[in-house]
C-alpha cells in the first residue's frame, strides 16, 4: 500500500494514454502529465497547427485542451522556429505494427540523440502534411538528478508512440470530420433516414426520422432497438429488414415499400433498401444493415414536376401523373381530377414507365420516393392529393 509506482508502470500507463488519446482529445491532458513525470521536463504541449489557415487547431498541455485561439497559451499562437524534422516520424516506423508497449526496436533507441530535450523545447514533429503540422515540446526539469542519457533513452522509448498515435489521430479527425458532414447533410432532407442493423438496432436516424418516431405512438425506440405495434407491423418490417439484409448481400434491389398510416392519422411510405459497402468489412464488428426510408406526410409532397422533366425528360403532364401516383391516388382519381380519360392516363404511365426505366407502377412510385419532396400544388397539379385509407396497406411485396 501506498508504493510509488515504478518507471516501467509510469511507462505502461503513459503509452496506453497516448493511444487512448488518439481516439479521445479529452484524454491527453492526462498522458501528458504522465509524459512529464516519467521523462522529467516540464511543461509539456502538444500542438496541431493548421498550416493553410496559419493558425492552431489544437493545444494541449497537462492542465486542458484548447481549441480556440483566444483561449490558448502565447506560446501555442505561433508555430514554434526550427524543429527537428527526421525524428518521431522516421523513428515511429521502426517499431513493427504488431509490437506491445513494452517492446522499442533497436534503431530507435540507438538515434536517442535526436531527442534531447534540446531538440524538445523547440519542438518535434510528430506528423507533418501539407495541411498540418503536429508538434510536441517540453522543457528540461534542472532540478530533476536523472542523468541526461537516462532522459534521453526514455524520451526515445516514448516519442515513436506519440508519433503514431499523432498519425491515428489525424486519420480518426478526418474520418469524423466527413461523417459529421455527412450526416449534417441527410437532417437536411425533407424525409427520415435510418440506418438498421439486422437485429433491428438503429445505427443511425436523421431529425426527420427521429421526429416521427418520438410522434407517432405505434413506433418506438427501446434501447436503441426499433419497435412497432402492432406486431403485424413489425412483422412487416422484420420481414422487410430481413429481405433487404439478405437479399442486397447477393445483388438484390430494395426489399419493398409499405405504407404506415401513423397514430395522428398521416400516411408514412416506408421503404427498406439493401445497405452494402464498396468494400464491406467483413468479421465480427460489422453485422448486416439496412437503410429505411420514411416519406415526409406532412408536406403531402413526392417530387418537382421539373425535376422529372429534368431527370427523366417527361412531359409536365407525366410528371404530374407520376407524382399523383405516389401520393397514392388510383388511377380513375388521376384521371378525374386531370380531365383526362383512364385510357389516357394508362398511355402516359406506360411512357413513363419507360422512360424512368421502372417496369411497374410500384417500382417507380418507390423510385419517386427516393427523390427529393415538394409540395403538389408547386409542382403543377390542380389539387393536394388525399391519403387513401387510414389503414395499413401494402404499396409493394
Amino acid at each position: 500500500m501506498g508504493e510509488h509506482p515504478s518507471a516501467d508502470d509510469v511507462f505502461h500507463r503513459l503509452v496506453d494514454c497516448i493511444y487512448e488519446s488518439a481516439m479521445d482529445v479529452a484524454a491527453m491532458p492526462a498522458a501528458l502529465d504522465l509524459f512529464s513525470r516519467y521523462t522529467c521536463t516540464d511543461s509539456p504541449s502538444y500542438l496541431i497547427w493548421d498550416k493553410l489557415a496559419g493558425q492552431a487547431r489544437l493545444g494541449v498541455t497537462p492542465h486542458g485542451c484548447f481549441t480556440s485561439a483566444n483561449s490558448m497559451p502565447d506560446s501555442m499562437r505561433s508555430l514554434p522556429g526550427p524543429a527537428t524534422r527526421a525524428t518521431a516520424a522516421l523513428a515511429c516506423e521502426a517499431i513493427p505494427a504488431g509490437a506491445g508497449a513494452q517492446m522499442v526496436a533497436a534503431p530507435v533507441l540507438a538515434s536517442a540523440a535526436v531527442y534531447d530535450c534540446g531538440g524538445l523545447e523547440h519542438g518535434v514533429r510528430l506528423f507533418d502534411t501539407a495541411e498540418v503540422c503536429v508538434m510536441m515540446s517540453a522543457t528540461p526539469n534542472g532540478a530533476d538528478s536523472l542523468p541526461r542519457d537516462h532522459r534521453d533513452r526514455r524520451l526515445a522509448q516514448v516519442m515513436p508512440h506519440w508519433a503514431r498515435a499523432a498519425r491515428m489521430q489525424h486519420r480518426n479527425f478526418e474520418l469524423s470530420g466527413l461523417a459529421s458532414l455527412g450526416l449534417a447533410g441527410l437532417d437536411t432532407l425533407d424525409f427520415g433516414v435510418m440506418v438498421l442493423q439486422a437485429d433491428m438496432r438503429v445505427r443511425y436516424a436523421n431529425s426527420w426520422a427521429e421526429a416521427l418516431v418520438q410522434a407517432d405512438a405505434n413506433l418506438a425506440l427501446e434501447n436503441g432497438v426499433l419497435c412497432a405495434h402492432p406486431e403485424s407491423l413489425q412483422a412487416v418490417l422484420n420481414k422487410m429488414l430481413d429481405a433487404a439484409v439478405h437479399g442486397g448481400r447477393n445483388g438484390g434491389a430494395a426489399a419493398g415499400s409499405w405504407m404506415h398510416i401513423t397514430s395522428g392519422g398521416q400516411p408514412v411510405p416506408m421503404i427498406v433498401m439493401p445497405l452494402v459497402s464498396r468494400q464491406p468489412v467483413e468479421g465480427p464488428w460489422q453485422l448486416p444493415a439496412a437503410m429505411m426510408l420514411l416519406g415526409n406526410s406532412e408536406s403531402r409532397s413526392v417530387l418537382d414536376a421539373a425535376v422529372l422533366t429534368s431527370l427523366f425528360g417527361l412531359s409536365k403532364k407525366e410528371s404530374i401523373i407520376a407524382i399523383r401516383l405516389a401520393a397514392g391516388e388510383t388511377l380513375n382519381e388521376i384521371a378525374e381530377r386531370e380531365f383526362l380519360s383512364p385510357h389516357t392516363v394508362r398511355v402516359h404511365i406506360r411512357d413513363t414507365l419507360r422512360k424512368t426505366g421502372t417496369h411497374r407502377q410500384s417500382e417507380l412510385v418507390r423510385l419517386l420516393h427516393l427523390l427529393p419532396g415538394v409540395d403538389l400544388e408547386r409542382a403543377g397539379a390542380s389539387s393536394a392529393a388525399r391519403p387513401r385509407s387510414a389503414r395499413l396497406h401494402a404499396v409493394r411485396r
